[in-house]
C-alpha cells in the first residue's frame, strides 16, 4: 500500500507542476504580427500594412509595454526603425520596398516582466529577384581541370555491410571512396530489397560535423540512397567523436581556404560528390538515367552546384540552400550562409566565391528542380534562394513557407522524396 501512496503522490506533484507550467504561460505576454496580404506576396511599390497583436494577462490594467520595431530589406539595408509605447491591443506599422526582395519587419516586445521577439517578411515581386554576380571567365575551364584531377585517382571502393542499419526494407552498406589529396569519401549505401535496377538519390548534408544519416525513407520510397560525408571522417562513431571535432580541427570548416578556389574547403567536398556519383553509376541496382540528388541548407547548396555541374543528375531537391548569391552584401542585399566576403580576406575570397555560388551555377542546370524557402530565415535569406531558383533553367517549382525561419516545414520531407521519384521516373519514361 505505502508504494501505490508514493506513487499516487508523486503523480499528483506532478500533476500540480504541469499545471503551474501551463498557468505560468498562460500569463505570459504574446505578439503576434500579419501582413495585410495572406499569401505575403506584393509588387514592388505597394505598402505592406502589418497589424501587431500584443496581449500581456499578467500585467495591470494601466501597465504599458515598449514595442521595438525595425524594417530591413531581407535583414541587411534598414529601411525604418523606432519605437511604440502600447498598452494590450494592437498597433500598425508600415513598409514598403521598391525593387524585387523581402520586406522584413523584427519587433521586441519588453515589459517589466519579459522580453518577446517576432518576426515577419513579406515578398515584393520574387520571381524578378536575381543574382548579383556573374560566372567567372575561367569557371568551367576551372571545374573541369578539378574533375581531370579525380580522375586521375582511382575509385578504389570498399564496401562492407552494416546489418546493425538494415531494415525490411532495405540493405545498408558503408562505403568508402578514394578522393583528391589522399582523403576518402566515406557513405552510407541503402539498397531496396527486390529486383532492380532502381532509382538513386544522393543525399548530400546540412552544415555541421555529426555521423550521417543513411535515410531509410529513401529507400523505403524505391530508391538506392548514398548518403555522403563531406569532411572525410568516419561514420558510425559515438556522438562525442563529432563533438571534438566540430570544437576542435574541423571548427569554422566552412571559411577554410576561402581566399583561394583551389584551396577552398569546398572544393574537395563537390569533388567528393562527383566521385559518389561515379560509384552509384557502377552499381548494376541503379538505373543510371534516373539519379537524383537532395539536401537541405549546405546540402541544398551543394546539391545546386554539383547539379549544375554533372549532367548525369536528373533531378534537384533543395530545400533552404546556402551559399547562394555571395555578393549581395555589397548590394545592400542578404547573402547567403556562410557569408563569404563577410568573413573573407578581399579580393580573394571575392574571387573564390563566384566558383561556389549556388545562385550562379544554377543557371547551368536545366533539369527539374523542386526548391523551400522559409520567409523569415536568418541564416539563408529568401532573397539568396529566389535568386538561385529564378536563374534555374528547366522545370522549376518552389513551395513558400512564409511564417518559417530555416527549418523543413512539417511534410515538405515527405513530399520532396515523392516528387523526386515521380520526376526521375516520368524522365525515364517509367510509371
Amino acid at each position: 500500500m505505502s508504494i501505490i501512496f508514493r506513487v499516487l503522490a508523486r503523480l499528483f506533484l506532478l500533476l500540480l507542476f504541469l499545471a503551474a507550467v501551463q498557468s505560468a504561460a498562460a500569463q505570459q505576454p504574446t505578439l503576434q504580427v500579419q501582413p495585410d496580404r495572406k499569401d505575403y506576396l506584393y509588387s514592388s511599390g505597394d505598402t505592406a500594412v502589418f497589424t501587431v497583436s500584443f496581449s500581456n494577462p499578467g500585467a495591470r490594467q494601466d501597465e504599458e509595454a515598449l514595442l521595438s520595431y525595425r524594417l530591413t530589406e531581407d535583414g541587411a539595408t534598414r529601411l525604418d526603425a523606432g519605437r511604440l509605447s502600447l498598452k494590450a491591443g494592437r498597433a500598425i506599422i508600415k513598409g514598403c520596398l521598391d525593387r524585387p526582395g523581402f520586406l522584413r519587419l523584427d519587433l521586441t516586445l519588453t515589459t517589466p516582466s519579459d522580453t518577446v521577439r517576432k518576426s515577419c517578411a513579406c515578398a515584393y515581386d520574387p520571381e524578378s529577384i536575381r543574382p548579383t554576380n556573374r560566372l567567372p571567365d575561367d569557371f568551367h575551364r576551372f571545374w573541369r581541370q578539378a574533375r581531370a584531377e579525380l580522375m586521375r585517382v582511382p575509385m578504389d571502393a570498399v564496401c562492407e555491410e552494416a546489418p546493425e542499419k538494415e531494415d525490411p526494407n532495405s540493405k545498408c552498406y558503408s562505403v568508402s571512396l578514394a578522393n583528391i589529396e589522399g582523403s576518402r569519401v566515406n557513405c552510407w549505401l541503402r539498397i531496396p530489397r527486390g529486383e532492380g535496377p532502381f532509382p538513386a538519390v544522393l543525399r548530400v548534408p546540412h552544415a555541421g560535423v555529426y555521423n550521417v544519416s543513411s535515410y531509410p525513407e529513401f529507400a523505403e520510397a524505391g530508391f538506392v540512397v548514398l548518403s555522403i560525408d563531406i569532411h572525410g571522417i568516419e561514420l558510425g562513431r559515438p556522438d562525442q567523436f563529432y563533438e571534438e571535432l566540430a570544437s576542435g580541427v574541423l571548427d569554422g570548416y566552412r571559411h577554410f581556404g576561402n581566399e583561394d578556389p583551389y584551396r577552398f574547403y569546398y572544393r574537395r567536398a563537390i569533388l567528393a560528390a562527383f566521385r559518389s556519383i561515379d560509384y552509384l553509376c557502377s552499381l548494376e541496382s541503379v538505373d543510371p538515367e534516373r539519379i537524383g540528388i537532395a539536401g537541405g541548407s549546405q546540402g541544398g547548396a551543394l546539391s545546386l552546384l554539383v547539379a549544375g555541374l554533372d549532367k548525369r543528375i536528373k533531378a534537384v531537391v533543395a530545400s533552404v540552400p546556402a551559399m547562394c548569391d555571395h555578393t549581395g552584401s555589397l548590394y545592400g542585399r542578404p547573402s547567403g550562409w556562410p557569408q563569404m566576403i563577410r568573413y573573407g580576406s578581399g579580393e580573394g575570397t571575392l574571387k573564390t566565391s563566384g566558383y561556389y555560388d549556388a545562385a550562379l551555377n544554377a543557371g547551368l542546370i536545366t533539369v527539374p528542380a523542386l526548391l523551400a524557402v522559409c520567409f523569415i530565415d536568418n541564416a539563408c535569406h529568401p532573397t539568396t534562394v529566389y535568386a538561385a531558383y529564378n536563374n534555374l533553367k528547366g522545370p522549376r517549382q518552389i513551395d513558400n513557407f512564409p511564417e518559417m525561419g530555416h527549418a523543413v516545414a512539417p511534410g515538405w520531407g515527405e513530399k520532396s522524396v515523392k516528387w523526386l521519384l515521380d520526376t526521375l521516373n516520368r524522365r525515364a519514361g517509367k510509371r
